[in-house]
């Protein structure tokens, strides 16, 4: 037990020092500059993996989750150094945590013990708990995924079902049913009447929370969808990422519906991606790796440039990388100051928007399209062999370096000294009682 701990606060140094980082650059990110990032501040917190973050009051508190079974509050910008503060426990590991807003003075936690609980970000202990899976026996009510706006709260998990409910007073408002999977991630639109998730089912919804059903499925994924971002507040400009490392931009800007939305490949990252989070113009990922990486977003208002040969759709496969390389220069322009978009980077969105079949165009506009509406780009488009995806860039253009972390050790017959190899192949020898190599 004494080495699976040791081994397990080691784990917890390196994951927080790094969920710290991406909580600093995508929270409290604001400069336009591209000099390189530099870490401000780590302490070790947990004495287990941290599950989630979130930053809130104004960018001020740290929250973090852990399989501790804790969640803690951490204020790094204190002019008193302080340490992170147990505000809750759970009964088992704490998954995901939410937040109402900047100025929130409480934030949520799901767990596996199948409670969505909220905690006063002061000390003031549990303000309310609600039992995901309410009357109905059901060993699948963990809560992997959670998300608040305002008033309103969302819960999803292996069940794969949505459960809305009333943060004031924890009654359920409603369920949304229709994944097939464990439900990932959730967004909330800004008045509480669309709800967007992600699943394993490899789909993305969008939910009318009025009606209580699903208005759109979007198959632009073709693995497990990991993480949901979206800072609009109609969620008409979200990203997305999935298990084969596939970052997708969605803008739905300037169209009436998702049927004449714009989806694009941006980025390949080399594993899964856990998170995404988009600020300032920037793209970050984070995945397994203890390393983050910065990409750039790519703006959709470009103009789509088309090939003499074009596929009629995509759709994202993992063995498409392996056929063709990215776009090698994805910041070329049309001398008008916008980027050009390749039409192998566009993905298909929902299961039913069937590409329309090819229209005579002006002989002048023959290459060159305005890629706002994804309807206009699709008339350009003939019926030919689905070709591979392609992403806008599979280089990113900041690595923030991240610890290695340890992934096996061996006790010695003394059981003084340790032996352990590292993610870097490194094979060291420990003393564990004078803590030194």
């Amino acid at each position: 037990m004494a080495r699976k701990a040791r081994q397990r606060i080691s784990y917890a140094h390196l994951w927080y020092a790094t969920a710290v980082t991406a909580a600093q650059l995508a929270g409290a990110y604001t400069s336009q500059t591209s000099a390189p990032k530099t870490l401000r501040n780590q302490i070790q917190a947990h004495t287990h993996w941290v599950n989630d973050i979130l930053l809130t009051q104004s960018n001020n508190a740290l929250v973090s989750a852990s399989s501790d079974v804790s969640v803690k509050v951490w204020r790094p910008h204190a002019q008193e150094r302080q340490i992170p503060t147990t505000i809750g426990l759970h009964s088992d590991y704490v998954k995901c945590l939410a937040s109402p807003g900047s100025h929130a003075d409480w934030v949520a936690s799901g767990a596996l013990d199948h409670k969505i609980r909220i905690w006063d970000l002061y000390g003031g202990g549990e303000r309310l708990c609600i039992d995901s899976g309410e009357d109905e026996s059901n060993v699948k009510g963990s809560v992997y995924a959670l998300s608040v706006r305002g008033s309103v709260m969302a819960s999803g998990g292996p069940e794969s079902i949505v459960r809305m409910w009333d943060a004031r007073t924890g009654k359920r408002i409603t369920k949304l049913v229709g994944h097939t999977d464990n439900i990932r991630d959730i967004l909330i639109n800004q008045d509480a009447t669309t709800v967007m998730t992600a699943s394993s089912d490899q789909t993305v919804k969008v939910w009318s929370v009025a009606a209580g059903r699903c208005m759109y499925t979007l198959n632009m994924h073709n693995d497990s969808v990991w993480s949901l971002y979206s800072d609009h507040p109609q969620l008409a400009v979200t990203y997305s990422s999935d298990r084969s490392g596939l970052v997708v931009k969605t803008d739905l800007q300037g169209s009436s519906d998702w049927d004449e939305g714009l989806s694009l490949s941006v980025a390949q990252e080399q594993g899964g991606v856990n998170k995404v989070i988009a600020a300032c113009g920037d793209i970050w990922t984070a995945t397994s790796s203890s390393s983050i990486n910065r990409w750039r977003d790519t703006p959709s208002d470009g103009e789509l440039q088309l090939p003499d040969q074009s596929p009629q759709f995509h759709r994202w496969s993992a063995s498409s990388r392996s056929r063709a390389q990215a776009h090698p220069s994805p910041t070329m322009t049309n001398g008008m100051g916008k980027p050009k978009i390749p039409l192998s980077c566009v993905l298909r969105i929902p299961n039913s928007s069937n590409f329309p079949s090819h229209r005579q165009r002006d002989s002048d506009a023959a290459t060159m399209y305005s890629s706002i509406s994804f309807r206009k780009m699709s008339e350009a488009i003939a019926e030919q062999e689905i070709g591979p995806v392609l992403p806008f860039q599979d280089l990113p253009t900041e690595t923030i370096q991240g610890q290695h972390g340890l992934i096996k050790h061996i006790t010695l017959n003394d059981k003084r000294r340790v032996l352990t190899l590292d993610t870097a192949g490194d094979v060291v020898l420990w003393d564990l009682l004078k803590v030194v190599q």
